[in-house]
């Protein structure tokens, strides 16, 4: 996951990118290993310059987001996400996929969503 923004002004600029951090680690051709037994983990290659975020909890926010929950569940402040949060992301979700299948734009939610079940888990699709 990479976490990126600019910022350009007449007389400024900034930018920041997750994956540009102190530490940079490159693998030559020539390292010898397993593959999938590299020193860095969730990368597509196993070749070339590889970007390392040292502290990926705080970087993507899980240190706050793990804070946040056990708050919650301790009875010490309201969860920012509750269940319906939860399920209008899926009725979200299921209205995409039935209008890609229709090929049309759909009303949000669908009369039909209820019992609607996309190609994908019917196993029907073929892409």
């Amino acid at each position: 996951m990479r976490l990126s923004a600019e910022l350009l002004g007449p007389e400024y600029s900034m930018s920041w990118n997750t994956l540009e951090s102190g530490l940079k680690l490159f693998f030559s051709r020539e390292v010898r290993g397993a593959a999938g037994e590299d020193l860095v983990e969730k990368q597509n290659a196993e070749i070339g310059l590889m970007p390392v975020v040292a502290g990926e909890p705080a970087a993507y926010g899980y240190e706050a987001e793990d804070r946040h929950f056990v708050r919650a569940f301790l009875g010490k402040e309201a969860p920012r996400l509750t269940f319906r949060d939860g399920y209008e992301v899926v009725q979200l979700l299921m209205t995409a996929y039935q209008s890609a299948e229709l090929g049309r734009t759909l009303q949000f939610p669908p009369a039909a969503l209820a019992g609607f079940v996309p190609a994908v888990a019917r196993g029907t699709w073929r892409p």
